[in-house]
């Protein structure tokens, strides 16, 4: 996997704003921190591979919302399910194996993250969107899933317009980043 070079190439493509952030190709190359076709995030802090929304139609679409479903708990199929590009089962799961069966990035093991670790995408400062948008770039002022649950009808997710965590009915609709270990 081309992220072993990561160290070799990290001088050609700091972040001045955060160092530990490198723009990724749909191959799993590393590119420079100017490329505007990046298709992931590595956190070389973490090893975490983030997902990098997109605003043309299809699978990763900046506008695609989706319920909370991990195939026990969750609704697959419900009032608000139909707002992503292919108009059913709009769940997490369901974009989850999508995502892996397209191998984004050259990763497989693409998953909802846990809410600390969305927490860490999190950047407080003087801007209504709290993440780095230089490499975030269409996130939406909205909520974002994580895995977490408080029970089988409640889920966590993160707001990036104030950086608060709060619970939602897994039956509504919010966006989804994954994410993926790094291999």
């Amino acid at each position: 996997m081309k992220f072993k070079f990561l160290f070799v190439v990290s001088l050609l493509t700091m972040s001045t704003s955060n160092a530990q952030l490198f723009k990724v190709s749909d191959q799993g190359s590393i590119l420079t921190s100017t490329s505007l076709e990046h298709r992931c995030v590595l956190d070389d802090q973490s090893k975490l591979v983030w997902e990098v929304k997109l605003n043309t139609k299809g699978l990763q679409n900046t506008q695609n919302t989706y319920t909370w479903f991990d195939g026990k708990t969750g609704v697959e199929n419900g009032d608000y399910s139909h707002n992503c590009h292919w108009a059913e089962a709009c769940n997490t799961q369901a974009y989850t194996k999508a995502v892996n069966s397209v191998k984004l990035c050259k990763q497989v093991n693409w998953r909802l993250p846990t809410e600390s670790e969305l927490r860490t995408l999190l950047i407080y400062g003087d801007n209504d969107l709290l993440i780095n948008q230089d490499f975030f770039n269409r996130t939406q002022l909205k909520s974002y899933w994580s895995s977490d649950q408080q029970s089988a009808d409640i889920a966590i997710d993160v707001p990036f317009f104030y950086g608060g965590s709060k619970s939602a009915d897994k039956s509504f609709d919010a966006y989804v980043r994954l994410v993926s270990d790094a291999n």
